[in-house]
């Protein structure tokens, strides 16, 4: 049986941050789907980075079971990183239909956090210019359509945060 928890968000609510605390404390409970990206990852996540020839080349041989593309990169999740038991995927919240249409047990955390703090972070992150940081703002207004969906705010201090995530990952 499989169990698939999409986590998805707005760019820079602390995804990746709080996957990475959290795989340290459930790693042997949970799988954490590491996607396939063509941007170099940064020090918070744990993906594969392919270039862009190589990612078209595992898309076109059918090696994903979702890829999309978003902010000028691509992004891929591999049929083979799929597991029996609970899947945790760090997903665009375009792809949660998707995922709801192949699995039957599928649950989205919606990562928030006020638009304040996402600028702050997003400029801190620097990885982006101040109008994309603008664009990337009036996107966080989304809504995320899910069959079943928590939404979880972002906004205590790190190792709290982290807590309730990965209680919350364990209890779903």
């Amino acid at each position: 049986m499989k169990k698939i928890i999409l986590v998805v968000g707005a760019s820079g609510v602390g995804k990746d941050t709080l996957l990475r605390f959290a795989r340290k404390k459930l790693k042997k409970e949970i799988n954490f789907v590491r996607r396939y990206i063509t941007r170099k990852p940064d020090k918070n996540e744990k993906n594969f980075f392919v270039d862009s020839s190589a990612f078209k080349i595992l898309q076109d041989s059918n090696f994903f079971i979702s890829s999309w593309s978003a902010h000028d990169n691509l992004y891929g999740i591999a049929k083979s990183s799929i597991k029996d038991g609970v899947n945790v995927i760090s997903i665009s919240r375009k792809e949660v239909e998707h995922f709801e249409k192949i699995y039957d047990d599928v649950c989205t955390i919606n990562i928030i956090v006020p638009k304040k703090i996402l600028e702050a972070r997003l400029v801190a992150r620097g990885r982006e210019t101040a109008e994309e940081i603008e664009q990337r703002l009036l996107r966080n207004c989304v809504d995320v359509k899910a069959k079943k969906i928590v939404e979880f705010e972002n906004t205590l201090e790190l190792s709290v945060s982290v807590e309730i995530f990965s209680k919350l990952l364990s209890d779903i």
